[in-house]
């Protein structure tokens, strides 16, 4: 769903899709490179002037969400965005409302996720949250 709505946005877009499951990609129901992978594993070579995640960094711990921040970074253009829409954990406890599956699920709060990514050289801001939820838009300097 989310590849189609890039897509639709824009359609001259060439789409490069990983996930570690087939059928998430058989899922997408898009043309494009579709690979079966994992997030610890390389990324696709770029150069990417966009990369999206939703709901899928998340299943990294602190360790891993700040190494692929600096992995996205490496295969983006100068001036390349990340967009990145996951779950968080939210400042609030009763915030928490998203299922999510102890040892699978490794949600970070926001604010160590923002300062990861400017680690990595992205200038990063918040654009949307709610609750648990959040979509951050970062732009790789330089």
């Amino acid at each position: 769903m989310t590849a189609k709505r890039v897509l639709a946005v824009h359609p001259k877009a060439r789409l490069v899709g990983i996930d570690e499951s087939e059928a998430m990609l058989a899922e997408a129901d898009v043309a494009g490179d579709l690979r079966v992978s994992r997030l610890e594993d390389p990324l696709p070579e770029g150069p990417f002037d966009l990369v999206v995640s939703c709901l899928a960094i998340h299943h990294l711990d602190a360790d891993g969400k700040r190494d692929l921040f600096r992995r996205i970074a490496s295969v983006l253009r100068p001036g390349g965005r990340l967009v990145l829409a996951d779950v968080v954990v939210p400042e609030r406890e009763e915030d928490a409302v998203t299922p999510t599956t102890p040892g699978f699920d490794r949600p970070d709060p926001l604010d160590p996720q923002l300062e990861w990514l400017r680690e990595g050289g992205f200038a990063a801001e918040t654009t949307w949250t709610w609750k648990d939820l959040a979509v951050v838009r970062a732009d790789l300097r330089g």
